[in-house]
């Protein structure tokens, strides 16, 4: 029997909401594979993203291939080649390695010339754009995608044969494939202020440790000539939920915290401290449905260690081209078909995102907060003599060292080790002084009778935070066996 089939006047091939580096990097590889591409953007370009304005090495990488390092604004950039570690009264000064096979260290580009950046060189492969258009919902019927967006203060609709979520860590194509809002477990919230005349130097970025904030980090992130991003990141849902206090944070670790002061020394705020939430990678969510795909922070592509997204943004559009266009060339954009995506995320960095989200799950018992800090005093302290072991710590962070190679057995007796030197180092020094031993013996006592205390009363959150713990196991173990 003959079928009369719909005919569709579709649109585009592709839609995709949000043209952040995400976003306007699927829409560059799209248009040069010869899809119709629209991005749907919520801003009007040039428009800026809070940021801490870092781009690793592997991100720099994925621009490269865009041509986007052959830019002024690249070659303007500050290139980092140094990382301070600082934590209490201590700090370590790490020299970057650079693999082999990546062209450029880590450099400071702000997000309202990066995106830019990524935008026009989009723009100039074929991709267009529809700016001020915000999408509000979609439809997935069996042969098409139907996108409202509002623009101007009217809703309008495009039709597509997909539709990409590069919406950020609010995503509203997310939230409609999860049917959920976000799980504040794996969000992180994020602090940024600029400064003018700084002092140098300008290829170190420092990174600092500190108890009000953790597990957070706090950062001097160098500008320019004499500008810096000076910011922090921290678990939410282990946090004040009021913005106000979190700034009360950064504004009180800027003016009390010495290392910073003197890199700061007389320059001044630029502007207003802004803040914004980051999502991080939870492997049980799906990234795919009919029709649907999340690249990017919508895909909750996130590094929880350091809250980088730009470099996994990058990939994770060169990545969803591939699908794309293979769906497109039989089409089929069924879940199934686009299912390659999601393995190929978790082949190429499920053990990295999991492992990271292990380490951050640790310290948010707050109970056990010194124990916390003494752990990142040892590895700071053994960062400062050993190079090699600097440089893991530091590329594991920043996404050039693989996590699954640091965890060998001479890197955990290195830490072992240090730390049982930091603790002789600790009572030697107090064998100069007996009353300062029985002084530290008593504030020992008393913490740990308030710890065991705490536990006690909290034993459900406790509880909670064990099994989390067992489940976050389970998952890195998952990802070293398919690595083996």
């Amino acid at each position: 029997m003959l079928q009369i089939r719909e005919k569709i006047n579709y649109d585009c091939d592709v839609i995709i909401s949000g043209g952040g580096p995400a976003g306007s990097a699927l829409a560059y590889h799209l248009a040069k594979a010869g899809l119709d591409v629209i991005v749907l953007e919520a801003d009007k370009f040039p428009r800026d993203k809070v940021c801490g304005d870092g781009v690793s090495p592997i991100a720099i990488n994925e621009l490269d291939k865009m041509g986007i390092t052959k830019s002024k604004i690249f070659k303007s950039a500050n290139e980092i080649t140094k990382v301070g570690l600082f934590v209490k009264d201590n700090h370590a000064i790490v020299d970057l390695a650079l693999p082999e096979e990546l062209p450029y260290h880590a450099h400071i580009i702000p997000r309202l010339e990066l995106d830019n950046s990524i935008y026009e060189t989009a723009k100039k492969a074929g991709a267009k754009y529809q700016e001020n258009c915000r999408v509000i919902d979609y439809k997935i019927y069996d042969n098409k995608v139907v996108v409202f967006a509002k623009q101007d203060q009217k809703t309008i609709q495009f039709v597509s044969k997909i539709i990409v979520g590069a919406d950020g860590s609010r995503s509203v194509i997310r939230r409609k494939l999860l049917k959920k809002d976000t799980d504040e477990t794996y969000q992180l919230v994020g602090l940024r202020a600029y400064y003018d005349n700084v002092n140098g130097p300008n290829d170190r970025m420092d990174v600092y440790f500190i108890e009000d904030n953790f597990p957070g980090i706090y950062w001097f992130f160098p500008e320019g000539k004499n500008g810096a991003n000076i910011g922090l990141a921290t678990l939410s849902k282990t946090f004040p939920t009021q913005q106000s206090q979190i700034k009360n944070l950064l504004t009180k670790h800027i003016n009390e915290n010495k290392d910073i002061k003197k890199r700061i020394g007389n320059g001044k705020l630029r502007n207003k401290i802004e803040g914004w939430p980051i999502m991080f990678y939870d492997a049980q969510k799906p990234v795919t449905g009919n029709r649907t795909l999340l690249v990017g922070e919508a895909a909750g592509l996130i590094n929880p260690l350091s809250g980088d997204g730009i470099q996994y943004a990058l990939l994770s559009a060169r990545w969803a081209t591939e699908i794309i266009t293979s769906c497109h060339a039989e089409n089929d954009f069924s879940e199934k078909a686009l299912s390659g995506y999601k393995k190929r995320l978790d082949d190429e960095l499920g053990y990295d995102l999991a492992f990271s989200n292990l380490i951050v799950h640790f310290p948010r018992n707050k109970s056990l907060l010194p124990l916390w800090m003494t752990a990142v005093d040892v590895l700071v302290a053994r960062a400062k003599k050993d190079k090699k072991f600097a440089q893991i710590i530091v590329g594991i962070s920043e996404g050039t060292f693989p996590s699954f190679k640091a965890l060998t057995s001479d890197f955990v007796l290195k830490i072992l080790f240090q730390g049982g030197d930091s603790a002789q180092t600790y009572l030697f020094d107090k064998l100069k002084d007996p009353n300062a031993i029985l002084s530290d013996s008593t504030i020992l006592l008393n913490y740990l009778k308030k710890t065991s205390s705490e536990l006690i009363n909290n034993k459900d959150n406790n509880i909670d935070w064990l099994s989390q713990i067992g489940k976050k196991v389970i998952s890195v173990s998952k990802y070293s066996i398919k690595s083996k």
